[in-house]
This record gives C-alpha cells, structure tokens and sequence, in this order.
C-alpha cells in the first residue's frame, strides 16, 4: 500500500480535533465517522495510522497501540506531530507542497515537511510581510 501525506495530514487534524483532555486515552477505529477521510477504506485509513504511530507523530502512551480488534489507542500528538501539522495546516501551503512533491515524484517525509516549511515562509512574506 502507498503512503498517502494528504491522508495523513487528514488524519492529523481528525486526531487533533478528538474531544478528550490530557489524561484520557481515546480508542480509535478506522470505521467510526471521526476517522473516515472521503475516498479512502477503512484499511487505508488502519494502514495510516499504523504510520503515524511508527513516525513518532502520535502516542498511545501504552505498550501496544492497536487492540486485537483493530481498534486504536490514542492519547494524543507529540512535540513533532504537532509540528508537522502546523507547517501544513494551512490550505494554501498544503496545496503548494503537494504540487511541489508532485512535480518532483515524490518526496520522503522530510523533504514534504522541509517544502511545507519553505512555502509557509513564502505565504506569511505574500500575507504579512515577513520575512521568516
């Protein structure tokens, strides 16, 4: 199966959106409405997460992540999932980095992250000002 980093990125802002506080561990299923991304099944969506826990981008705070019954545990987004997703929250610099990857066939995920970063230094220069 093929990583998907508009998948992930959709699921980084599912997960962030859970209500929960701190301290509560949530379950997770791929099945349930607060995980379902439109155009993706229910395996692609397992497979994702998978990667986000391997990617250090979410924790469950246990010593398994997944229940047998393909149920997931969440607690919450680390330091570097947080980071990620606030390089590519924004829509427009979502949408510059998939077409910068794009026309470069892909990239590993420090490199989308790398461009994520650029384009969001370019989009707050357009908006604000700024030079970053």
């Amino acid at each position: 199966m093929k990583r998907d980093m508009g998948l992930i990125r959709e699921l980084l802002l599912k997960l962030e959106d859970l209500e929960k506080t701190s301290h509560e561990f949530a379950t997770i299923n791929s099945s349930e409405p607060e995980l379902q991304v439109d155009g993706f099944q229910s395996d692609q969506i397992d497979y994702h997460v998978s990667l986000l826990y391997e990617a250090g981008l979410i924790t469950s705070g246990t010593d398994t992540d997944l229940m047998m019954d393909g149920t997931w545990i969440f607690r919450r987004l680390t330091w570097a999932g947080h980071d990620f997703l606030d390089t590519v929250r924004d829509p427009e610099v979502w949408k510059r980095t998939k077409s910068g990857a794009s026309k470069l066939g892909g990239l590993a995920f420090e490199g989308i992250k790398n461009m994520a970063t650029a384009y969001a230094k370019h989009v707050a220069k357009e908006r604000l000002g700024l030079d970053l």
